[in-house]
């Protein structure tokens, strides 16, 4: 799978005037999950650099508080941790 470019797929979500905020939140926390996912997965994996992961993570909180989402909250629906 290709990575896309975090910023550039965070910023056509905000930008996109056809989406409600509720919606624009729902994308975003999907993206944040399946970040998260991969941050796990990388945790278990030597042959994987996790830097990157981290900083989609850290873009995605970004945006979800411009939005007003609270990103501790997401954390509180997951028994997963890193």
């Amino acid at each position: 799978m290709v990575h896309q470019d975090i910023d550039t797929v965070i910023a056509e979500i905000l930008d996109n005037p056809d989406l409600a905020k509720s919606e624009k939140i729902n994308q975003l926390e999907k993206m944040r999950e399946d970040a998260r996912a991969e941050m796990r997965a990388a945790s278990e994996s030597a042959m994987v650099d996790d830097v990157e992961t981290g900083d989609d993570l850290k873009q995605l909180d970004l945006a979800l508080d411009k939005l007003g989402s609270d990103p501790d909250s997401i954390e509180d629906n997951s028994t997963a941790t890193l």
